[in-house]
């Protein structure tokens, strides 16, 4: 959501809105990610003061990752919400900044995405199985090395 300060200031507080935002573009450089569903975002803008909102948002997305084991294609919904403050004020923590007299929710939104994005996913069925091999004697012996066993 793109608004420029004058038309902040012209809407009723609490505004309510939403909209759906392509993030492909942007979640095109994490190599687990394949691809991405436009993201729906519902917004509620509050006055905090001058120049200064409080954004609450919610959104979902559809993510396709790659199983960290199995490389297989694994469908991700994130469903969550999130509070950010913007204002025109440098001073204030925590806060994104309005540039250019532009209040830009899409780096708010993205980086929430990728907060609750999970590190790695599992492709449903698709286990962990250890490949080592139980240690028996007789077994898998070199015959050069033979001798070295009685050393021991």
């Amino acid at each position: 959501m793109r608004l420029t300060l004058a038309q902040l200031r012209k809407l009723s507080m609490p505004y309510h809105t939403s909209e759906e935002l392509n993030l492909s573009e942007d979640l095109a450089g994490f190599e687990d990610i394949r691809s991405v569903s436009n993201a729906k975002v519902d917004y509620v803008i509050h006055e905090r003061g001058l120049d200064t909102y409080f954004i609450t948002f919610s959104f979902e997305v559809e993510l396709v990752m790659q199983c960290a084991i199995s490389l297989q294609d694994v469908p991700y919904t994130i469903s969550a919400s999130a509070e950010e403050v913007f204002t025109t004020d440098d001073q204030i923590d925590d806060a994104f900044l309005i540039s250019d007299q532009t209040l830009d929710t899409k780096e708010a939104v993205l980086t929430n995405v990728l907060i609750h994005k999970p590190m790695t996913v599992i492709a449903e069925g698709v286990s962990f199985e250890d490949d080592f091999e139980e240690d028996s004697d007789d077994t898998g012996v070199n015959p050069a090395f033979a001798k070295l066993k009685d050393l021991l």
